[in-house]
């Protein structure tokens, strides 16, 4: 008996501050709505949501939870038709919901769908490191994001944030504190919408509504604790693990494959934007 009272309180710590779930988490276990009323509809019992955005409005959700670390993926479909003015987002933010954020110093680590009125379809990376941001990094997809699902990821530990596109790591932030430049050690927690920012101009209402579809609800996270921090990086997690620290040679050609042929916007190449981390992040 006094092997078990030593051994349950452990496993019981290691359950509470892990959220691992599997691609077919129904979306309220992980998620909740966090505005446009009627433009949210959960079916397919509970494994689809579908965002609509027209001239009243768009909507978006939020995890449950804030997270200290994770490996965290969506299945997505953007909108078809002429969507040109709207973003199809799925990203990671400090800034608590409901909270301003426009001029705010924060986290945010973005996969945000530019609408179109044909090819080439725009995939669009941001930073915010605990900053305005300002560092996009834009790739013209190699396939249609509106005829299909498709799997978008962003992996986060101690020493790496990484962007990945159907398994193809498009970016990598690595960890560069020691040149002054942020890196998250949390909370942060996991957003998706749909909405249409002024500076894309207006869209063309008469193509609408527009529709954005999403799946696989499951989420592999280190749920934050303030008091407990120091357990997010232990490698008890998956994504903590050393062969997660860096990308592997064959990841590493993917990378440099993609930048080399989809690539056609990069911050680091805009001398008044470019930041120490352009050299090493590449």
């Amino acid at each position: 008996m006094d092997y078990l009272l030593i051994i349950f309180p452990i496993v019981f710590v290691a359950a509470i501050n892990c959220a691992q779930g599997n691609g077919d988490d129904p979306f309220y276990r992980n998620y909740y709505q966090t505005w446009g009323g009627s433009h949210l509809t959960v079916y397919n019992q509970g494994h689809e949501v579908q965002l609509l955005m027209d001239s009243s409005s768009g909507a978006g959700f939020s995890s449950k939870r804030d997270f200290g670390s994770g490996y965290f993926r969506m299945k997505i479909k953007i909108p078809e038709k002429n969507s040109k003015g709207l973003i199809t987002s799925f990203y990671l933010i400090s800034v608590p919901v409901g909270q301003p954020v426009e001029g705010v110093k924060h986290y945010e680590f973005d996969i945000e769908f530019y609408g179109t009125d044909g090819n080439p379809h725009i995939i669009s990376t941001n930073a915010f490191a605990n900053d305005l941001g300002n560092r996009e990094q834009q790739f013209h997809l190699w396939f249609d994001p509106t005829k299909g699902f498709h799997t978008y990821e962003i992996l986060w530990n101690q020493h790496q944030i990484v962007w990945f596109v159907d398994d193809t790591p498009i970016r990598v932030w690595k960890n560069n504190t020691q040149l002054g430049v942020g890196f998250p050690t949390g909370p942060l927690h996991v957003e998706a919408s749909i909405w249409n920012p002024s500076y894309l101009g207006t869209p063309d209402w008469y193509q609408g509504p527009f529709k954005a579809h999403y799946r696989e609800f499951g989420i592999d996270g280190c749920n934050h604790q303030s008091s407990k921090q120091d357990l997010c990086s232990s490698q008890s997690y998956y994504w903590n693990q050393n062969k997660y620290w860096q990308l592997d040679p064959k990841q590493q050609g993917k990378l440099q494959n993609a930048r080399k042929n989809y690539m056609y916007k990069d911050y680091c190449k805009d001398s008044n934007r470019h930041g120490p981390e352009c050299q090493v992040n590449q």
